[in-house]
């Protein structure tokens, strides 16, 4: 298990380096056609750190994250929050977040946190309330992630999006999710 931990924060550092992401707020207003939206949560409140961006994966069809021409820029908030826009359709995987150069990767095998891109559809990605172990002296922090599966929190975060992407062109799609869902 640790083993893999290990792995999947190796396997997100690389992805991150190689693909040379922008992690840029308010860049992803324009929608790319064939593309879909992507958002979820990270509740980092009883700890004293900050989401600076999140790690998506494209699982199936796979890809190669080599060079520049990796996924596009994953927006993040304070409160952990956060978007991808324009990402191509495919099944993708919630890997963890950076808060600042520290990776917390979420506890499971990539396929396990996995969710569906549609073109012009927002996709729920998920939330995950962090719980973090302070570690002593010469020992590291570790964090552990609870799923949070209320049926308030992805209403939340649509109405949350609605406001943020407001005006762009992914409004359409989100208040369509937010339909879809029932909870316009």
């Amino acid at each position: 298990m640790k083993l893999q931990r290990m792995f999947q924060a190796w396997l997100a550092t690389a992805l991150l380096l190689a693909t040379g992401l922008a992690f840029a707020a308010g860049g992803n207003d324009h929608v790319e056609p064939g593309t879909g939206i992507a958002f979820g949560s990270f509740d980092i409140t009883d700890s004293d750190l900050a989401v600076t961006h999140v790690v998506l994966m494209r699982i199936k069809p796979t890809r190669m994250y080599m060079g520049s021409g990796g996924e596009k820029a994953t927006v993040t908030y304070n409160h952990g929050e956060f978007y991808s826009a324009n990402l191509t359709p495919g099944i993708y995987s919630l890997i963890g977040f950076f808060s600042g150069n520290k990776f917390f990767a979420l506890d499971a095998r990539p396929g396990d946190k996995a969710f569906t891109v549609e073109a012009g559809r927002a996709a729920y990605a998920g939330s995950y309330k962090l719980v973090l172990a302070k570690g002593g002296l010469f020992r590291r922090d570790k964090g552990t992630f609870e799923p949070i599966t209320s049926y308030e929190e992805e209403g939340r975060l649509l109405h949350w999006l609605a406001q943020e992407l407001k005006g762009s062109g992914w409004a359409a799609i989100v208040n369509a999710r937010m339909t879809e869902t029932g909870r316009k």
